[in-house]
Parts: C-alpha cells; structure tokens; sequence
C-alpha cells in the first residue's frame, strides 16, 4: 500500500468520523428520533454524557468514545501486520488476545451479546469459524458487531473492492458469520474501500456498498449461517431512495427508518448507515449529526456512515 499526503488525509478523516460519529451519538442509542429532540432540546450537535436509563451507555461521559471505535481500533492495528495472511483464524486470534487483556467486554453492556459469547469461546480456542457460526436462534450472528468494525479493512484495500470484500467476509467470521452480518460488513467495508479512490463520489461510494451487500450475501450463504433476514442490498437501495428523497438529513433519519429500521440487527444498522451518508452528500459533519439524530443504534450507524464520508472528504473537512 503506497501511501500519499491525501491518501493519509483520507485516513485519517474516516478514523477522525468514526469515534466523532461513536461518541455523538450514543447519548441518543434507543431513543427515537422524536425522543431525542426533545430531551437534548434540539438535535444532536454536541457532545453529551448518557441519560441515566440509556441501557448501554450509562455512566458514558460526553465526548467518549464505545466498542465501536474500540473494535474499530483494534482491527486497524491488527490490519498493519503484515506477517500473516489476514483469514478468520487471524481475525480471531486478533479478538482473543484483546479479549485476554481487557475485562470491559465482560462488565459493559456496551458490548453485545454475540460478541461477549464469540469471546469467551475464542478465548477459549475454539475454531473461530465454528464459533461465528454456531446457535440456532435468528438473532444469533445477525448483528451489526461485524460491520461496525470492518472500517479498516477498507482503508487498507484503497480502491480494491474485492479485496475489502474479501478480508470483510474473513473479518466478520469469528463472530458474526451469519449471511446477513457478512453482507453488512462487506457493504461497509466495500464502500470506505471506494471512498479512497481520488476520483470517488457519494454514488460511486454507495454503488460499492450494494456491490459489497451482494456479494457478501452470496459468499456468507455459502460460508456461514444462514438466517431468515431482508436482503441487505436491497434495503441498502430502499435507504438511498429515502435520502435521495428527503430535503434534510433530518427527514432523511425518519425516512431510513421508517423503509429499512435503525435497530441493531446488521440488515437495518448497515443500509441505514448508507441511507445516512447519501443523505449527508459526503459531509462528514453532516453525515455524523444525521446518524447521531437517527435514533435506534445511533452510535454504530454514525461510526458507520461516518467512516465512509471522511474517507471521500478527508480529514480537512472534519470539524476537529
């Protein structure tokens, strides 16, 4: 990877938006959008510690950053070694040797359940594609865990689509390796991939998302679990319908939501998040107040939008 002044301005603007677009918007995690304005008194535009009922947060002062920049962090250091060849059981040793040093994913709600169970048994040496596919329930491995942290695969694959597509799909088995969590991450990580390029735009950036969501989808029914689940690219699609339609990021929060949900699940979280940086028209600022005023899983669906607009714009456009 040759790395250039505005390459490294790009990087550095995904990985600004991301904990920017984290620690705005959890205050406003489970809450609707309607909720939010009125206990903030308006949008979401600053920072500001968790009410003392937020269910993930509490006790999360202003300005922190959750396990989403956290996640999002460690895999951009374990991206940099280059030694070893980046599959699951790379990713999964990458997430049993955190796990192993740190203790807040046992005594943090932040941290979600599929993610707290991949651990332990990661931890334990449990073959990290056996553990990414493991329960019967819907909602076991369907979440968004994966795609909250694959950011960096797409920094590291600059313009390579396919390879983000690929290392997205190897990223997310140790824990989420269910087809609809896989089509998330790779929509994710297909579009900061795509942000890099010098010539990208909002549309060329949402065009790799639906190519990710797509062929992430074919690959997890082949790899992982399958669950019943929308097809990813195709809510992706209905979310950059409703932004293209809204006249604000404002409308277009309540649009997402209302075509494709803000909740956890990876199929409303990640087209969501992609919905949010059409809407937000490759603004980072804009982008992060609008996945922060979304509601719902605010704070991932802004990490997300976030990492793929200050991508395209890069840290000079980053309110800092």
């Amino acid at each position: 990877m040759t790395l250039n002044l505005a390459m490294v301005k790009k990087i550095e603007g995904s990985l600004a938006s991301i904990a920017i677009g984290d620690a705005l918007g959890f205050p406003g995690h489970d809450l609707t959008q309607e909720e939010i304005a009125k206990r903030f008194n308006g949008p979401l535009t600053t920072f500001h510690d968790a009410f003392p009922d937020n269910p993930y947060h509490e006790g999360v002062t202003a300005g922190s950053i959750t396990d989403d920049t956290i996640m999002t962090l460690l895999f951009a250091e374990a991206m940099l070694d280059e030694t070893k060849p980046k599959d699951a059981y790379f990713f999964g040793r990458v997430l049993a040797e955190w796990a192993k040093k740190n203790n807040i994913w046992k005594i943090s709600p932040m941290f979600g359940p599929t993610t707290k169970a991949s651990l332990q048994l990661l931890i334990d040496g449990a073959d990290p594609i056996k553990v990414g596919t493991a329960g019967t329930k819907m909602v076991h491995g369907s979440s968004n865990g994966a795609a909250m942290r694959v950011a960096p695969i797409g920094l590291m694959c600059p313009g390579d689509v396919s390879k983000a597509i690929e290392l997205a799909v190897a990223a997310s088995q140790p824990t989420h390796g269910t087809q609809t969590a896989i089509a998330g991450a790779c929509a994710i990580a297909a579009g900061v991939a795509e942000a890099l390029n010098e010539n990208a735009t909002v549309f060329s950036v949402a065009s790799a998302c639906l190519r990710g969501a797509q062929e992430g989808e074919k690959i997890g029914e082949k790899v992982g679990r399958v669950v019943p689940a929308p097809n990813t690219r195709v809510r992706i699609e209905m979310a950059i319908e409703a932004a293209i339609k809204a006249k604000d990021i404002f409308e277009a929060g309540r649009l997402i939501t209302d075509c494709v949900g803000n909740g956890l699940p990876s199929c409303e979280a990640a087209p969501a998040a992609v919905g949010i940086f059409v809407a937000g028209g490759g603004c980072p600022e804009n982008t992060v107040i609008g996945g922060a005023n979304i509601g719902g899983d605010s704070d991932t669906i802004a990490n997300m939008a976030g990492a793929m607009a200050g991508a395209l714009t890069g840290i000079d456009t980053v309110p800092l």
